[in-house]
Parts: structure tokens; C-alpha cells; sequence
């Protein structure tokens, strides 16, 4: 973090240059030193700077500029290789969803599946999931989603986006209202999730790392509120190649949806 402070100094000489000269410079600077030195100052200007990036997983700082927000053209998406795709999922972290049925929360945590929370994180902070649909509703078994409905994005990350297995670990299995990266074998996390509606333990062996879990009784969204009319019937290859404009929307107009998406911190 020394190179942030480092601005801070710079940014202040900019501002006392006229007043002051040199000797305003060397006070300001000196100050900013102890401050960092001394403690509690210091914190309160970490806490600021770190508000304006995030970190990726090489522990590089990204500004919060170079990450996607849903008025930027699709174009501008990054992609699975992307500094912006590769973020560093804090210790523990709530997740926001808002659909059109009501708001959803999810508390996820890094330690039990350190890549799965990065590469989910990752996809949050860029706006991913905004209009991705609930596609697919098996009936006390799951509920998935994760497929954005913008083929050009979705397409992209059809290759060369899949991230690393997570140990497994035996203390956290697919019990009722935890969320996992779906996958075709291994190695083949993605974009694609689901919420467990039921403790579904025999996924446990097949590779199903959870590394989220549902906040309070807001399961009861997936079970009284997002549409299950559909069931399993939209078909994966046709949303990644025409989307939500040209299949979803005509062939299943009311399915739900996720329209927005936000991060609170827990715990760095």
C-alpha cells in the first residue's frame, strides 16, 4: 500500500505548490508519514483508498474504473482473462441479487472454495448476472442460473474461462440453501450456479464445492417466489447462442430474473 500513500503525498504537494512553496510540501508530507506511522489516521486513509479498488488474485490494485457496469456496451465486458475477471474474493462477503420477484441475499465465504469465491466475485463486481434468467427449476432439487443472455458474452465464455477445483472439503457439503458453481466434469466452473432447495449429498463426491449459503429464510424466494413453470425445459446451447431477446423472452416470457447486483464486505 505504500504506493497509495505515496499518492496521497504527491496529490497534496499539486494542492500547496502555490501557497506555500517547498517548505508547506515537506510539513504535508512529513504529516501524511506520521499518520501512517501512528495508527489510527493511517487506518481511516487505508479504509478510503481501498474503497476506490479491488484487488486481484496476483495482488495487483485495480481501479473500480477498469470494472464493467451494465450502461458500458457489451463490447466492453472483460474477458475470462481480464485483470478485471480475476479478483480476489474477500474472506467473507454478502451478495446482494435483486429480481423481479424481490431481492435475494447469499453470504459467501472464500475458505470453502478459495477459487470458486474469486472467479463468483469476480463476476459480481462486473454486473454478470444482471438479466441472467433462472433457466432452470428442478423441483426440491435445484435451482440454476448464470447464463447471462448476451450472446456475445456468453459466448465468450463458453472457452478458456473455466477455473481450478476446490478441495473438497468434508465439513461443507450441498446442504439445503447453499450455492455452487454447476460443472461438467472437472475443472469446468465458469459463470453457471445453483441453490440447493434440498440437502443433496450425493452431490458432495461428484465435485460440488458450495461456497455460499443463503441469508436468513430468504430461501423461500427460490421456493414460493421465482417461476418454476418452466421447469428444466430451456435448452443451455440455444441461451448462449440467441439469448434473452430471441429465445428466452419468446419462449418463456415469464421467467424470472435477476436485474441487479451488489457487494458488502464482511471480512477482508
Amino acid at each position: 500500500h505504500h504506493h497509495n500513500r505515496r499518492i496521497v503525498i504527491m496529490v497534496s504537494r499539486k494542492m500547496f505548490a502555490v501557497a506555500g512553496g517547498v517548505t508547506a510540501t515537506v510539513l504535508l508530507a512529513a504529516a501524511v508519514v506520521m499518520s501512517v506511522q501512528s495508527g489510527a489516521p493511517a487506518s481511516l486513509l487505508q479504509t478510503q483508498l481501498d474503497a476506490n479498488t479491488v484487488l486481484t488474485t496476483t495482488g495487483q490494485s485495480l481501479p473500480l474504473s477498469a470494472l464493467y457496469e451494465p450502461t458500458e456496451p457489451v463490447s466492453e465486458f472483460p474477458t475470462p482473462t481480464a485483470n478485471a475477471m480475476s479478483l480476489k474474493s474477500p474472506e467473507q462477503w454478502l451478495v446482494t441479487m435483486n429480481t423481479n420477484v424481490g431481492p435475494f441475499q447469499m453470504k459467501i465465504h472464500r475458505a470453502w472454495s478459495p477459487n470458486g469465491a474469486d472467479r463468483f466475485y469476480s463476476l459480481v463486481r462486473n454486473n454478470f448476472y444482471d438479466g441472467a434468467r433462472f433457466f432452470r427449476y428442478a423441483d426440491n432439487f435445484v435451482v440454476q442460473w448464470g447464463i447471462r443472455g448476451t450472446p456475445s458474452i456468453d459466448q465468450m465464455y463458453q472457452n478458456g474461462a473455466n477455473v481450478m477445483d476446490d478441495p473438497r472439503r468434508a465439513d461443507i457439503g450441498n446442504t439445503k440453501g447453499r450455492v455452487v458453481f454447476a460443472t461438467s466434469g472437472a475443472n469446468t466452473r465458469s459463470t453457471q450456479v445453483f441453490m440447493n432447495l434440498a440437502d443433496n449429498h450425493f452431490l458432495d463426491s461428484q465435485g460440488f464445492t458450495p461456497f455460499g449459503e443463503i441469508v436468513g429464510d430468504d430461501l423461500s424466494l427460490f421456493q414460493n417466489k421465482i417461476n418454476a413453470e418452466y421447469g428444466e425445459k430451456a435448452d443451455q446451447n440455444r441461451i448462449i447462442s440467441q439469448g434473452n431477446q430471441l429465445y428466452l423472452k419468446k419462449s418463456f416470457p415469464h421467467m424470472s430474473y435477476i436485474t441487479s447486483e451488489s457487494v458488502k464486505v464482511l471480512a477482508e
